[in-house]
């Protein structure tokens, strides 16, 4: 993983278009997500970014790719450098990109956090520590798929 936003490259047209990005800086947490995106068929295509200022540089830079191939973003909302709701702020004011669906992925139960994401579109929410059922159940709901 690049160590600094400005080593993040955009992404190249001979690459699989990314379909997931996973915004999460906990690897513990990540390996899970890894490991639910392969139970959904969705590991193939996904990125994974560690850091809030990396996350908005990386829809900056890959803007027109990302409009045309991103379903879903996973997000977490304590990060390094910038924080969910701020990366979340920063992506809805991209107009190509500000209908990605997002899933919220947290221990945060503070009442202004779940006002914030709400008025900003947030799709789902899922409580860490995240279980194999809550995270189909927002894969399902996401995309309105039966089961879950």
């Amino acid at each position: 993983m690049p160590s600094s936003p400005s080593q993040i490259p955009p992404s190249s047209p001979q690459e699989d278009p990314i379909r997931v990005i996973v915004t999460e800086d906990n690897e513990d947490d990540r390996i899970l997500l890894l490991r639910q995106l392969k139970n959904a068929s969705m590991a193939e295509m996904v990125k994974f970014i560690d850091d809030g200022e990396q996350a908005v540089r990386f829809f900056q830079k890959n803007t027109p790719a990302l409009a045309q191939s991103l379903m879903v973003l996973f997000l977490d909302l304590k990060l390094p450098s910038l924080n969910g709701i701020e990366v979340l702020r920063q992506l809805r004011e991209i107009p190509s990109l500000n209908h990605i669906p997002v899933i919220v992925m947290t221990s945060s139960n503070d009442p202004a956090d779940i006002v914030a994401c709400r008025a900003l579109g947030v799709t789902k929410w899922i409580e860490k520590p995240i279980t194999f059922d809550s995270f189909s159940k927002a894969i399902a709901d996401t995309f309105h798929q039966p089961g879950g």
